[in-house]
């Protein structure tokens, strides 16, 4: 039997005929029962050897939960002229059977970039969606050429941790009202939960009428160089809550009501998360919501009482292929980012 693992350099005019080859042989050992597999195309755009082998093992992995054709592409538009291809297979045990998806892999340098996007349109299994996951920053140049990858995805996937500008956002926003991608970020996954804790704290019924009484919301981000990616979180808290109040923001970041939101850098954790969440009322009374460092969910307090509701202390997995799983797990696109991202953008300005 052939190890199905191993990487197989082939040439890239005879990528799915060299795949065709690659099951031919397999299927020639009856005595090993191997299940070839697919639910999505998902392919993974890098710019360097270590986003690229970051991305692969990232979607192998992921690939247990979500079988899929994975296109990892490496490209790098500086350099001499450069395009080549590898071919393996990521195998997982299911019961019996060894369950496999098909990994390609691509790299272009130079002016072999351009032909990336017809490359990889040619490389996707009809019929089946398409997730194109952007790994790390977004290009400040070439637009086009991100538009032309985008055009055949039905997800797009970004990490917002990465971006270094709030064009970033608006760069996503565009893209989802231009095509018919829809926008996923996995940032926006990410701190799911602290959502989560701040609709709980209004879940009680006597709660429920205090929202018209939210005076001040604080959110501490932990960050350590000041980069942009390391607000996100916040930017995102402030701008769903805003959103959910049914507030407008202004092209400023300003909150034309009687909101104040401060947004607040604080030392110490995980870089880019959020450290904390402080709302305050009318009559000066708070609620706080905070991470417990010893068991690591979180807490809410509401008039000194203490409380970890069951829809939050439940561990959600953050690692990258938990949240890719977790994206494409999803029957439909997120309808609630959309409407996040314009106030985003706009809250962004706070701490571009």
């Amino acid at each position: 039997m052939i190890d199905l693992s191993k990487e197989v350099r082939v040439d890239v005019g005879a990528i799915e005929k060299s795949l065709a080859a690659l099951w031919r042989e397999e299927s020639l050992h009856p005595e090993h029962a191997v299940t070839r597999a697919a639910l999505w195309n998902v392919v993974a755009h890098t710019c360097s050897a270590e986003r690229h082998k970051f991305a692969s093992e990232t979607l192998s992995a992921a690939s247990s939960s979500v079988p899929q054709r994975t296109i990892v592409v490496r490209a790098t538009p500086g350099g001499e002229p450069e395009l080549s291809s590898w071919i393996s297979a990521n195998c997982h045990v299911s019961g019996e059977k060894q369950v496999c998806s098909e990994e390609i892999n691509i790299v272009a340098s130079g002016s072999q970039v351009d032909r990336l996007p017809p490359l990889v349109d040619a490389l996707l299994i009809p019929d089946m969606p398409v997730a194109m996951w952007w790994v790390g920053d977004l290009p400040n140049e070439n637009e086009r050429y991100v538009e032309q990858l985008l055009d055949p995805a039905d997800r797009m996937i970004v990490d917002s941790v990465f971006f270094d500008r709030a064009a970033d956002l608006d760069l996503v926003r565009r893209v989802g009202e231009r095509t018919t991608t829809a926008p996923g970020d996995l940032n926006w996954i990410r701190f799911e939960d602290w959502r989560m804790a701040a609709a709980s704290v209004f879940d009680p019924p006597d709660m429920r009428s205090r929202l018209g009484d939210i005076r001040r919301v604080r959110i501490a981000a932990v960050t350590e160089s000041g980069f942009f990616g390391e607000w996100i979180e916040a930017v995102y808290f402030a701008s769903w809550l805003s959103v959910q109040l049914g507030l407008h923001v202004e092209e400023d970041g300003s909150v034309g009501e009687d909101i104040a939101f401060e947004l607040q850098r604080r030392s110490g954790g995980i870089a880019g998360s959020i450290a904390g969440v402080e709302i305050t009322f009318a009559d000066g009374a708070t609620a706080t919501i905070s991470r417990d460092a010893e068991r690591g969910v979180l807490t809410t307090t509401v008039n000194g009482i203490v409380t970890m509701p069951d829809a939050i202390t439940r561990t959600f997995g953050k690692r990258p292929q938990d949240l890719i799983i977790r994206l494409l797990g999803q029957p439909d696109a997120d309808r609630l980012l959309p409407k996040v991202l314009p106030v985003a953008i706009r809250m962004a300005k706070r701490v571009a």
